[in-house]
């Protein structure tokens, strides 16, 4: 007997990333914001029109600011830890938002004075995402 294993993609191309300066603005002028300390999230929701076809359910931008972390091997160690978690914990979100019809462009920015543990940021991410889950479905 052989077991059937699904795949499920934890990948985190390039799509996924928030480039455009114009949905940039339009985040951080029109945006809401979620904290879950040590990371604040802004995001839009936006329901998505049947006819453009969308290549991904969501977009996102990390921040670690320069104010906070002088050194740019800091602020890229945070940056790549959020990325790494949101990668792996990705399949909720796109499934919430599959099920409502919407896209959701948000930024998560780390706002902590001190670098932290992957443990620990794994925590507080999964909690934010469990709170987009819960707007996308109201």
């Amino acid at each position: 007997m052989s077991k059937q294993q699904t795949h499920i993609d934890q990948s985190l191309p390039k799509a996924y990333k928030l480039c455009s300066l114009k949905q940039i603005e339009q985040l951080y002028q029109n945006g809401l914001l979620v904290k879950v300390y040590p990371l604040r999230v802004m995001y839009v929701l936006e329901p998505i029109s049947s006819a453009l076809p969308q290549a991904v359910a969501f977009q996102v931008l990390f921040s670690a600011p320069k104010r906070r972390f002088k050194r740019a091997h800091d602020r890229n160690y945070i940056k790549r830890l959020m990325r790494e978690i949101l990668r792996k914990h990705k399949t909720p979100l796109i499934d919430s938002l599959a099920q409502h019809n919407k896209k959701l462009v948000f930024s998560l920015t780390f706002v902590s004075d001190e670098r932290p543990s992957y443990q620990l940021l794994e925590q507080k991410l999964c909690k934010a995402l469990d709170l987009l889950i819960k707007e996308i479905q109201s």
